[in-house]
């Protein structure tokens, strides 16, 4: 092979290459296996016939300076991994997509649920007027005006 036809050759391995790390940048998976301790999960990702499941990738958090957040992935959850090389060794897991298994925690378009896990849920509405705390059939409701408390039994000190 001529000099020209080598570097041709070699040119287009590189562009299959780049091309593959760019369909690899993002994908979405299902968490298998978390350590909350460590902030690690692992995640199985479908990809054509033989699914897989990545190495230890960390996820992201809202907040990680003076304030600080820990909201470690489920497992059966779906997420977004995000790698800017292609490559899964400096993947993070991005977010969380609503699924069929894990579905949205409101329909309304004006409430702002802020946490919902298990029976504890947290709301806000009305534009920022009014925030729920809800766990079971206990329910506290703080707007401007009031605070208004709801369960089987109320103590107060």
């Amino acid at each position: 092979m001529s000099g020209l036809s080598v570097q041709l050759e070699a040119m287009g391995r590189r562009i299959a290459d780049i091309e593959r790390r760019l369909r690899s940048q993002t994908r979405v998976g299902k968490v298998v296996e978390v350590n909350a301790a460590e902030g690690l999960a692992r995640v199985q990702i479908n990809e054509g016939d033989q699914p897989f499941v990545t190495g230890w990738i960390p996820w992201e958090e809202p907040a990680a300076g003076a304030n600080k957040t820990h909201n470690p992935p489920s497992v059966g959850q779906q997420v977004r991994i995000f790698s800017e090389t292609g490559d899964l060794a400096d993947a993070s897991i991005q977010g969380s997509l609503n699924s069929a298994v894990n579905g949205r925690p409101s329909a309304a378009g004006d409430e702002f649920v802020m946490a919902a896990v298990g029976e504890a849920r947290i709301a806000i509405t009305g534009g920022g007027s009014e925030i729920t705390l809800t766990v079971g059939g206990s329910t506290v409701t703080i707007n401007s005006a009031s605070i208004s408390l709801s369960a089987a039994r109320i103590d107060l000190n």
